[in-house]
């Protein structure tokens, strides 16, 4: 949808549809978790197979992002968008028949369809609300939270509730339809090749010394959130913390994280250097980290806190940081998928590496240090990107030399 075009559209509705976007980015990914236990009893599968189901739609963010830009290029944003719900809706319903080889298939395609999300949602908002791209930002990342809150929470609730582990995952599968059907719209009010864009392939980001710096930044931002999601429970524990209070302790990040996403997300928007807000944040994660460390036990909360403050501002800045380092909106798919694509694929690494260290050394210390080490690249990567330089878009054509 041009500028004008979106102008026309009613911006409740806009904000509607966004907001059933960003729900869908999220609850499908932690939908399973929760009710991994009956689907193993159905099925007849071990843990290993399991975790396939949760680890193999992360492996597809990072995998797969690096084709939404070509997606977005040829289909236009609007359609793209379509796709990607009518991918997480096909996906979902795919996951949620009792078969190992359909649900590893929905997996699949739900997880290309999240990854496109994710890589088009700053340059929807670069592109429709550059006015307003701090609160857009803003509502974006908190709306993301309530996904993955809802997802996991109820879970467990409407598996009661129906009968069957099926309902929660067919439930969020359908939630996905009316985002559909609302872009599919939009994407109707433009005809011809107004729907289309040009297309800006990652690869015109590689000679960007500021592309990799917020790669860098966003996957190690991404890292250490979803290691310490994985892992901080048992740390605690292990040091003598109740379960009861450990899974507090991870809701507790979870529930901060919302409203903080929210307030740097419109922060950042209005600033035009970020490096001491970015050590700021970097510096209340190495806090918990220190905390947890020599006194796990000390103050669990006020670590789940500082936690939740530090990764939630870092993650809300970081795709913020996607939307402002830009001067085109079509470029914006580009750095997103590059972004994103190299994240989750170090998030990914992250828990894996932070148990194999236990398991070598029998203690928590080592991984610990080892998050420690990796917080301190991200300060790093995060004080270069907070200085107020643009991506530089390598042309490929005498269209793209002419958008430079």
């Amino acid at each position: 949808m041009s500028a004008s075009t979106s102008r026309s559209m009613p911006s409740s509705l806009w904000l509607v549809a966004f907001v059933l976007i960003a729900l869908n980015l999220r609850a499908p990914i932690v939908v399973i978790g929760p009710i991994l236990e009956p689907i193993m009893s159905t099925l007849s599968i071990g843990t290993s197979t399991a975790s396939l189901l949760t680890t193999l739609m992360i492996l597809c963010f990072g995998l797969l992002s690096p084709l939404a830009p070509m997606v977005a290029g040829r289909l236009g944003l609007d359609r793209a968008l379509a796709l990607a719900m009518i991918a997480v809706a096909v996906g979902g319903l795919f996951r949620s028949v009792p078969s190992i080889s359909l649900m590893m298939a929905g997996t699949i395609l739900a997880g290309f369809g999240i990854a496109c999300g994710n890589v088009f949602m700053p340059g929807l908002v670069k592109r429709d609300r550059p006015e307003r791209i701090g609160p857009t930002m803003g509502i974006y990342t908190v709306v993301l939270g309530i996904g993955a809150t809802l997802g996991s929470g109820t879970a467990v609730m409407l598996t009661h509730a129906f009968g069957t582990w099926t309902a929660p995952i067919r439930l969020w599968a359908l939630l996905a339809l009316p985002a559909f059907a609302i872009w599919a719209w939009f994407g109707s009010a433009r005809q011809g090749r107004d729907n289309a864009e040009t297309p800006v392939p990652i690869t015109a980001l590689l000679k960007s010394r500021v592309a990799w710096t917020l790669t860098c930044f966003m996957g190690l931002q991404s890292l250490g959130f979803y290691t310490m999601q994985t892992w901080l429970a048992k740390v605690v524990i292990d040091a003598g913390v109740s379960a009861d209070r450990a899974a507090l302790m991870v809701s507790t990040i979870n529930l901060v994280s919302m409203p903080v996403s929210y307030i740097v997300a419109r922060t950042a928007a209005r600033r035009a250097r970020h490096s001491l807000f970015i050590l700021i944040l970097t510096a209340l994660i190495g806090t918990a980290l220190a905390g947890l460390l020599l006194a796990p036990t000390a103050q669990p909360l006020l670590w789940a806190v500082l936690l939740g403050t530090g990764q939630g501002g870092c993650f809300a800045i970081s795709l913020t940081l996607i939307v402002l380092r830009v001067r085109h909106a079509e470029h914006t798919a580009a750095l997103s998928g590059m972004a994103q694509s190299v994240g989750y694929l170090m998030a990914a690494c992250g828990p894996l590496l932070f148990g194999m260290l236990h398991s070598l050394t029998g203690r928590w210390q080592a991984s610990l240090v080892m998050m420690i080490v990796f917080l301190i690249g991200q300060s790093v990567a995060g004080v270069l990107i907070g200085r107020p330089h643009l991506v530089e878009v390598k042309a490929s054509s005498p269209a793209d030399r002419g958008r430079k």
